[in-house]
């Protein structure tokens, strides 16, 4: 699955989360928080690439959170079942 995550979309944590169910069809009970993010983009049954546009914006808009989010998505692709592109 192939999804792209773009900071003009973005306005905070809630359009995050959002955005992010929407792209990589995350399951309902899916808690919007890192943690719960992690465990299933890590899931060994889907392989996810994640390109992210407009980072800038996105770390505006999100601030330190936008940092943490990063880092865990860093963190997901060393599981082997999530690449991470940056335009």
């Amino acid at each position: 699955m192939r999804a792209t995550i773009n900071g003009k979309r973005v306005t905070d944590k809630a359009s995050l989360y959002a955005l992010l169910g929407q792209k990589l069809s995350l399951p309902a009970d899916c808690g919007k928080n890192l943690d719960a993010l992690f465990d299933v983009l890590t899931d060994p049954g889907k392989d996810r690439i994640i390109i992210i546009k407009n980072e800038a914006l996105l770390r505006e808009r999100l601030g330190d959170y936008a940092e943490s989010f990063l880092q865990m998505l860093e963190d997901a692709c060393r599981s082997g079942h999530v690449k991470l592109i940056r335009k």
